[in-house]
């Protein structure tokens, strides 16, 4: 059973369109994946490293999730659509600056800047979702935009690769700039507050803080912050490996790997259009832990694929799994949160998706630290998304013991 709601809801405001909430809220997959494909590119044109490449998606995953542990208890005090109109100008603003940036160090810096813009509208964007809807409705509306995000690391690299045959790695982020103003404009025109006055608490430090705190003090919620930083930790090490994986080890094309990225990724839009038909007739612990499961065995089957030399397919093939488990685990792990945390949503979103995008984004210089192969990537993924498992089963299983209690 779903725990049920205890925050407020302003039922008179109507959800803003889902399209451009969608992509507001889900603009990571854009700004990382869309130049996955260039990051060796990016490397020899800027006489760097590929670790220092590296770094500047490391820099945005750990400004998005800044952004995000900052901008949810502000959104909570202020309202949802200032953070919004801020946070897609700056991000416009910043994809500019990561266009023209001459060496690699100016790329990370505009790469902060643009993580830190990106978070705000995203964190209020999901607050803006708990805001309106609640129960089962809530995890349909997570559902689809889960599904409609999921398209992104589909898009994203195949846009990338596009970019690469008519331009270089700076017309990507032309383009990250041109959609970070279409987003302005749509929030300026389509989208109403949410929140009313009567439940919006103090601005300052002190009620920012309470407001985490009181979050940080239910278990439950705990558990699935948890949950959620192991299993991204992991994810997040393909994300930023399986580019070198792929190229480097297996010899792939730049064009083949964009192929290999797009069909994995799209494992991920048919769960989650599964999950959204199935959540109300399973509930999204059970979902989450099956995705978790699931996920757990697609990376033991990288890891011992790498480990027998079996070539490139049976890699890709169990990367697959583990994307078609991200359909499950992104929409339940976000609906359990904003359910158990639904005093402040702003802040439990800022919670859940800051703390696992921040500490889920040391899954990228951990693969690479351990020397960037498949068998590191497997490694990573395998031992991370099972810890994750188990932390969700202990979490599952107490809380049903202190159910029975009662």
């Amino acid at each position: 059973m779903t725990t049920e709601r205890t925050g407020p809801t302003s039922r008179t405001t109507a959800l803003p369109p889902i399209l451009p909430l969608a992509l507001i809220v889900g603009v990571s997959p854009f700004a990382t994946d869309m130049y996955i494909p260039a990051l060796p590119a990016i490397a020899r044109d800027l006489g760097t490293t590929p670790g220092a490449v590296q770094l500047s998606l490391t820099a945005f995953l750990v400004a998005f999730a800044v952004g995000q542990l900052l901008a949810g208890p502000v959104s909570d005090g202020i309202g949802r659509r200032p953070l919004m109109l801020v946070g897609t100008a700056v991000f416009a603003v910043a994809s500019v600056g990561c266009a023209i940036a001459p060496d690699v160090v100016t790329l990370v810096v505009a790469r902060v800047f643009q993580g830190l813009a990106g978070a705000a509208g995203a964190v209020a964007g999901r607050a803006m979702v708990s805001d309106v809807v609640d129960g089962p409705r809530m995890a349909k509306v997570f559902g689809t935009l889960a599904a409609i995000n999921a398209i992104g690391p589909v898009v994203a690299p195949l846009a990338g690769g596009a970019v690469l045959t008519v331009g270089t790695w700076r017309l990507m982020f032309v383009v990250l700039a041109v959609l970070g103003a279409a987003f302005f404009v749509a929030v300026v025109v389509r989208f109403r507050e949410t929140l009313p006055r009567a439940f919006r608490g103090g601005v300052g430090l002190g009620a920012n803080w309470g407001r985490i705190r009181e979050l940080m003090g239910i278990p439950r919620f705990r558990a699935y912050v948890l949950t959620g930083v192991l299993s991204t930790i992991g994810f997040f090490a393909y994300i930023a490996t399986s580019s070198f994986v792929f190229q480097t080890g297996f010899g792939f094309s730049e064009g083949m790997y964009t192929l290999v990225f797009a069909t994995n990724a799209s494992m991920m839009i048919v769960t989650t259009l599964v999950f959204r038909r199935v959540v109300g007739r399973f509930s999204e612990d059970a979902l989450l832990s099956f995705g978790l499961a699931l996920g757990t065995l697609g990376a033991t089957g990288v890891l011992v694929s790498a480990l027998l030399g079996a070539g490139a397919v049976p890699v890709w093939v169990s990367l697959a799994v583990v994307t078609a488990a991200w359909g499950f685990v992104l929409p339940a792990a976000m609906t359990r949160t904003q359910h158990v945390g639904a005093a402040h949503p702003g802040t439990a979103a800022a919670l859940q998706g800051g703390l696992t995008f921040g500490l889920g984004g040391l899954g990228t210089p951990l693969a690479g630290a351990l020397g960037g192969t498949a068998v590191a990537m497997g490694s990573v993924m395998a031992v991370l998304m099972a810890a994750a498992v188990v932390v969700q089963l202990l979490a599952t299983r107490r809380t049903g013991r202190a159910s029975t209690g009662s």
